[in-house]
């Protein structure tokens, strides 16, 4: 694709061609025995600036940090059996995505120097990307999306996004003031994370129900979302709800704008919303719940009966959510005018929610087609169509 250029440091070590050895054929593979992939992932995430495509490479670096391969071939199915590991057993498309980016780079870095030196440039490299490369590309998107954020403007954001949080500072910084509805974005209501870190820098910003998007759509000057991954047709893989938001500004002609870094593009091309690329659940988990999922997009099958929340909230007259129940029978006793009746009073006091179990057997993704999507912004450069950016990703991972 002309004009874009990959910002990734992530480039192939230096040969020594004239010092080559021929690969030696190994034997056993001195494997890092003791090491626990996963949990060298699960510590990295715990940083909440480190997103998951880099944690899954700070997890495959120690990896190779704490292997015993004296070749290049061992150390390769060392690697393999880390990256399928990651892969298999965590359900974020990201760590898929920064297992790919690992693999290609070190299928290319494959160079003729001293195995214990080739070593060192494998962890240097991948360290380096993570702590500096890394953040610089969301340093690089905040730059170009700054300039769509004129003054006075209002956005609509879901969710929870490093990226978009950002973004949104750097205009503030730049005196623009700016106002922002984001969505609660159940189950996991990561829009009140949001909510807590602008209202914290003094900007405006309101909450609003996820069902309320089509509502609050006509007040907004354009949707700012991130992601978790792009795929190869261009579209966007996000927090659950991001779909259904692109098809209302569609409707009601508002620019929808994502912001992804590099390292999030994914090889695949999903067919639909379940074809993703997701573990099934848990094989500890219980059984019959298993059987009430797919593996791929944790779409239930059918969903359990609504049961009544065993504490509900108190009442007030500040409390909107506290209406009656309209499931809940009417009393058929005669009431005296102005007294609240035993049965309203129960009918009041009940509210009904949804069980953690209901919430599990939800999509926590779901994806956003690219027809719906103005311009993705990347660390690339300009910002990209979906085509542009599906036509970068199909030729990065076929040279």
């Amino acid at each position: 694709m002309a004009g874009v250029t990959s910002p990734l440091s992530l480039s192939p070590a230096p040969s020594n061609r004239g010092n080559s050895r021929p690969p030696a054929q190994t034997q056993a593979s001195g494997s890092a025995k003791g090491f626990d992939v996963c949990n060298a992932y699960k510590k990295a995430i715990e940083d909440d600036k480190v997103p998951h495509p880099i944690a899954a490479i700070l997890a495959l670096v120690e990896l190779i940090e704490a292997s015993t391969a004296s070749t290049v071939t061992g150390l390769a199915q060392e690697l393999t059996i880390g990256r399928k590991t990651l892969i298999n057993t965590q359900p974020s498309l990201g760590v898929r995505a920064g297992c790919q980016l690992w693999e290609r780079f070190f299928a290319l870095s494959m160079g003729g120097e001293d195995f214990p030196s080739y070593k060192r440039s494998l962890i240097s490299q991948g360290r380096s990307f993570c702590a500096i490369t890394a953040p610089q590309c969301r340093e690089k998107i905040a730059d170009l999306a700054v300039g769509f954020l004129r003054d006075d403007c209002v956005i609509l954001t879901h969710s929870y996004s490093r990226t978009v949080i950002q973004t949104i500072l750097r205009a503030h910084k730049q005196h623009k003031r700016i106002k922002v509805y984001v969505t609660e974005a159940r189950p996991g209501c990561l829009g009140m994370r949001t909510h807590q870190i602008l209202t914290a820098n003094g900007i405006p910003c309101t909450v609003v129900l996820d069902s309320a998007v089509a509502y609050v759509m006509e007040r907004v000057d354009m949707v700012l979302v991130g992601s978790e991954a792009v795929v190869e047709s261009g579209g966007l893989v996000s927090s659950v709800g991001t779909y259904q938001v692109a098809l209302v500004a569609k409707a009601m002609q508002k620019p929808f704008y994502a912001l992804a870094e590099s390292y999030k593009f994914l090889r695949h091309y999903p067919l639909s919303q379940t074809d993703l690329p997701i573990p099934p659940p848990d094989s500890s988990a219980d059984e019959q719940q298993q059987q009430h999922r797919h593996v791929y997009g944790n779409v239930p099958l059918e969903f359990p009966t609504l049961i009544p929340n065993s504490h509900p909230p108190a009442i007030s007259a500040h409390n909107p959510l506290s209406r009656p129940s309209s499931s809940t029978p009417q009393s058929r006793s005669p009431v005296v005018p102005g007294t609240p009746s035993p049965a309203t009073k129960d009918r009041d006091r009940e509210r009904v929610e949804m069980t953690k179990e209901m919430e599990d057997i939800n999509p926590n993704v779901d994806v956003t087609t690219p027809d719906l999507i103005d311009f993705i912004i990347t660390d690339l450069g300009a910002p990209l169509s979906p085509t542009s950016v599906s036509q970068y990703l199909v030729a990065q991972f076929s040279s």
